[in-house]
């Protein structure tokens, strides 16, 4: 009688398993674009997932905004690339877009972040506490190398002082290159504190406007009125300064301090050459108690930049290096990194 129900039992359990769908593989994200595109862009659940990759994705995607003021919405593509040693994060951007009115910038960044490895040692008693803010985490020393040129056909002059009237607006265009590098060096970390340098090549090339509204600024101004309207020499651009950046009352207070010179020289034309006193304080208060979004970029990151998911949106950076260091880029330029919802990451 036990062999007959032992055998039962046996073949009810065959049977049981027999009935189970087989097992199927799990599942595996592609890294490459390409198929991401596949997956989110041809199925109705993954659209927002296809906008994602396409304003976003790495290493190519595409790159739209606002040039400047009377110049129009452009688009282009940008490319996002990036390689990681044992000491050293390196990326590279590059990107290009145009307008309808024919106004266009491209540039070229590079960024080497120097992130060596911390000594590992062995200690003993209560472990120190873990910092819940991300942001609070070291930053490191980035080097930055860029070129980029802008070129905008729409822009207004309307005179000199505050004299200046309606009825002496004109038009004018205006390209744009700069060439240079700059250096963050971290030094305190409690006030993430740092200095920074820049040198950059600016050249300049004014020319007229026509078919507008007004007339063009070469037919209203003359050198006189317009310096710079007939001669627009290259100048060379050095900054230096500091910067704190100190979080107080448990990230509920952020301060943003930078205090900089900038030096502009004209070789062999003392008239364009100046100096620029930079001063920037800003403060930052949550106004619903603790908060790890930061508007500012981080420096580590290119101008097409957007860190993985789940971490805080990226601001568009200071044109022309006004804050500190930092590819420039024109204002009123919009990109990538405006579109993404993250969490910051650290330097």
């Amino acid at each position: 009688m036990r062999r007959i129900l032992l055998v039962l039992a046996l073949l009810a359990s065959a049977s049981a398993r027999a009935q189970q769908p087989p097992a199927t593989a799990s599942r595996t994200d592609s890294p490459r674009e390409i198929n991401k595109l596949k997956e989110s862009c041809f199925n109705l659940r993954g659209l927002l997932g296809c906008a994602e990759e396409l304003f976003t994705g790495k290493p190519v995607h595409i790159a739209i905004g606002s040039i400047a003021p009377q110049n129009g919405f452009g688009a282009g593509l940008a490319y996002v690339g990036h390689k990681t040693t044992d000491n050293w994060r390196n990326s590279w951007n590059a990107d290009a877009i145009a307008s309808i009115n024919g106004s266009w910038r491209a540039g070229f960044y590079i960024k080497f972040v120097h992130t060596p490895e911390s000594s590992i040692g062995v200690a003993f008693g209560t472990p120190p506490p873990v910092k819940a803010n991300l942001s609070e985490l070291p930053e490191h020393t980035v080097f930055g190398l860029y070129a980029q040129a802008i070129s905008l056909n729409k822009l207004l002059f309307f005179g000199l002082g505050p004299t200046s009237t309606l009825a002496g607006r004109s038009f004018f265009g205006m390209t744009e290159t700069i060439v240079g590098g700059n250096v963050v060096k971290p030094f305190y970390e409690r006030l993430h504190a740092s200095l920074y340098g820049e040198i950059n090549g600016r050249f300049v090339n004014i020319r007229g406007s026509h078919g507008q509204a007004s007339q063009s600024i070469e037919q209203l101004y003359t050198e006189a009125t317009a310096p710079g309207l007939t001669t627009q020499p290259g100048t060379v651009q050095l900054g230096e300064g500091i910067r704190i950046r100190p979080i107080l009352a448990k990230d509920v207070v952020r301060l943003n301090y930078n205090l900089g010179l900038q030096q502009y020289w004209t070789p062999g034309n003392a008239n364009f050459s100046f100096e620029r006193l930079v001063v920037d304080l800003r403060h930052e208060f949550a106004l619903y108690g603790t908060t790890t979004r930061i508007l500012e970029p981080r420096l580590a990151n290119g101008p097409d930049d957007c860190a993985p998911r789940n971490r805080t949106a990226q601001s568009q950076e200071p044109p022309d290096s006004e804050r500190w260091p930092v590819p420039p880029r024109p204002r009123h330029t919009a990109h990538c990194r405006d579109c993404c919802a993250q969490w910051q990451n650290p330097d």
